[in-house]
């Protein structure tokens, strides 16, 4: 006989488009001539929105997720929040750096320049790599082991009362290319649940995004008419 264990609740799903939206980046990075005026200029804005990515990500673990850490008298959670403190440190030197490229007037330290911008973006990607394994292997199973599946997703249920249907759709038409069809049936039975008219309204706009197998099949399970 098949032992079926279980599948416990988890945070985290949004680490795959957090790993792509920095991937994507370090990618550009790579291929940026630092000499063209136009290209670091592309570089400054982009690097602006990963910081506001990266930095809204954190305000919700440590406002929600590390919360749950804090009522049990736990400290776990404290080498993340500094990892957090600490992204804000590299973003500064990495702007910084980005500006000393715009007012060179040398061609040959742009260059100097931007590769010590690559390696040192490199770097912040190696290590948050490690920092999203670590919540996901040690912070997450701990959880797991505090709080029951319900107190878990009461969690997730407080975020979606707060949002907007449009705020729904947005996440989902962000999130959802990055993901496979148990993450989205995980975040469409979640918003479903705590929002139920408001799913009813972001299903309609996002379902069509879905390759037809799939939004079938979520359809049914789902018990969407």
């Amino acid at each position: 006989m098949i032992n079926q264990t279980r599948i416990r609740y988890r945070f985290y799903r949004e680490h795959k488009y957090l790993s792509f939206m920095l991937s994507e980046f370090e990618r550009l990075v790579a291929k940026t001539d630092f000499k063209d005026q136009s290209q670091v200029d592309t570089l400054l804005n982009k690097l602006d929105g990963i910081e506001d990515l990266m930095k809204g990500h954190a305000e919700w673990e440590e406002s929600a997720v590390h919360e749950l850490l804090k009522k049990k008298n736990l400290t776990i959670h404290l080498d993340i929040e500094s990892d957090h403190k600490d992204h804000n440190i590299k973003f500064e030197k990495m702007r910084e750096i980005l500006n000393l490229v715009v007012t060179s007037s040398c061609e040959q330290e742009k260059l100097e320049l931007g590769y010590k911008f690559y390696l040192l973006y490199r770097k912040f990607v190696g290590d948050n790599l490690v920092h999203l394994h670590h919540e996901e292997t040690i912070i997450m199973p701990e959880l797991q082991k505090l709080y029951s599946d319900e107190e878990l997703r009461a969690v997730e249920s407080a975020t979606y009362h707060e949002m907007m249907t449009e705020d729904m759709i947005g996440m989902m038409e962000t999130l959802f290319p990055h993901m496979n069809t148990n993450d989205r049936e995980f975040f469409l039975n979640e918003i479903k649940s705590a929002e139920p008219e408001k799913f009813l309204d972001a299903w309609s706009s996002v379902s069509h995004q879905i390759e037809s197998d799939e939004r079938e099949l979520l359809a049914e399970k789902l018990s969407i008419g």
